[in-house]
């Protein structure tokens, strides 16, 4: 079972998980890195193979069609799901919750 929810004041790393390729997940990678330090955030956001998410990662962001996998690996992150690769409302609300001190939910 992962996470429910973690306080954003504790989330330290970021993982984006993704599939073999990493074409698509860098370019999300990229965004995040972008949005968090455009918000004054200082955490690491990599990404990994979905199947080799590093522990010590608070939240995974993982697209809805690896989203049960994620789960199964990363059973003490909160994992949040996205759509869309460009402009995913998800991604703008994990900004949005991290920068203004919210609890960070799986979706």
């Amino acid at each position: 079972m992962t996470q429910s929810s973690i306080p954003a004041d504790e989330v330290k790393k970021i993982v984006l998980a993704c599939e073999a390729g990493m074409g698509s997940s860098l370019m999300v990678k990229n965004t995040l890195i972008k949005k968090a330090k455009k918000a004054g955030l200082d955490i690491l956001i990599d990404h990994s193979p979905v199947n080799l998410i590093p522990k010590d990662a608070d939240v995974v962001v993982a697209h809805a069609g690896l989203s049960a996998r994620a789960r199964e690996v990363a059973v003490n992150s909160v994992v949040v799901s996205f759509n869309m690769f460009m402009n995913d409302p998800a991604i703008n609300k994990l900004i949005n919750d991290l920068s203004e001190g919210n609890e960070i939910k799986s979706s």
